[in-house]
């Protein structure tokens, strides 16, 4: 049997065209071996490339027309944001052109403001937050929206300036909805989600990311949420918290400076908010109640059951 011929170097590391590996001197038949792996119809990889998200956009890079943008789940999750998993790519070619039909690709067309991320056209932040909104719940979007603001990708004044001036029909309403409620200083998922839980039942909202400090200026730690006129905190305890003994013995020592100061903790997990969340709403009313907060509702807006409680599967 004559030897193989040896792969370049410049095909191990990355998607390829066939008609690259041809002119390589690699046949039909070692593609169809155990070297390398399909991954579209006339797209190979070697073996040991792992089957990852950027290995299946770069594949895709090479069977979409010039001027090709990844959009919608694609560019968020390429940027490493907080959105329901997919494992389809997503991409947008310009009105017009014929783009080519892959398994697993979910083409749109439109002329979307882009922006090169390690190499890939990306759809821009602003722009994805925009084009998410016609499949993403509100608090999905809201989420999506708090984690850009964190990152620096986008103010919420650009999220809210984006949505009032997009010529996308589907789902605007919806985009211009979660702009407005989107707030910087938010560190997680769960923290938006409590978040929205309070607002859409109607109760006040509560300030994210809130530092509280003595009486003389002294740091005393940051809250998840707070009504510091109230001397509210709220904390979102997830896994991470019972995992690490050094956040556990920080979170608390902190909620015995809050309670020396006077603050009342509320600590919720995530059964708080998916299994028991209308006994969390009392909880949190309750402490509002106690501290004097005016003009509270007797009972909650229904409208936050629209968003919670068919989405108990979403733990995290």
């Amino acid at each position: 049997m004559p030897p193989q011929t040896p792969a370049p170097a410049t095909l191990l590391n990355r998607p390829f065209l066939v008609d690259e590996a041809r002119r390589a001197g690699i046949s039909a038949e070692m593609l169809r071996g155990s070297r390398f792996r399909r991954i579209f119809r006339s797209v190979y990889v070697a073996s040991e490339v792992p089957d990852c998200l950027t290995t299946r956009v770069d594949a895709v890079r090479l069977v979409v027309p010039a001027g090709a943008v990844f959009s919608h789940h694609t560019a968020a999750q390429l940027r490493g944001l907080p959105v329901p998993p997919t494992d389809l790519i997503h991409v947008t070619i310009q009105p017009g052109v014929r783009g080519a039909r892959r398994t697993g690709v979910c083409t749109h067309q439109g002329s979307t403001p882009a922006m090169v991320r390690d190499g890939r056209r990306l759809s821009a932040p602003a722009e994805n937050f925009v084009e998410l909104a016609e499949t993403l719940s509100l608090v999905d979007l809201v989420i999506l929206g708090d984690a850009m603001v964190r990152r620096e990708l986008v103010t919420c004044a650009d999220l809210v300036a984006a949505t009032a001036s997009t010529r996308r029909r589907r789902g605007v309403r919806l985009a211009r909805a979660a702009a407005v409620m989107v707030r910087p200083r938010v560190d997680s998922p769960m923290e938006t989600r409590v978040r929205l839980l309070i607002v859409l039942a109607g109760l006040p909202e509560p300030a994210p990311g809130h530092t509280v400090r003595d009486a003389i200026g002294g740091w005393i730690g940051e809250v998840d949420l707070a009504y510091p006129a109230d001397r509210i905190a709220i904390e979102y305890h997830g896994d991470v918290h019972r995992s690490s003994p050094g956040k556990w013995r920080r979170d608390i020592a902190k909620a015995e400076l809050l309670a020396q100061l006077g603050w009342i903790v509320i600590v919720l997990t995530s059964e708080d908010m998916f299994v028991r969340p209308e006994r969390t709403l009392r909880r949190i009313r309750g402490a509002l109640a106690k501290a004097g907060h005016p003009g509270l509702p007797t009972d909650p807006d229904p409208t936050w059951r629209e968003h919670f409680v068919s989405s108990r599967a979403h733990a995290a």
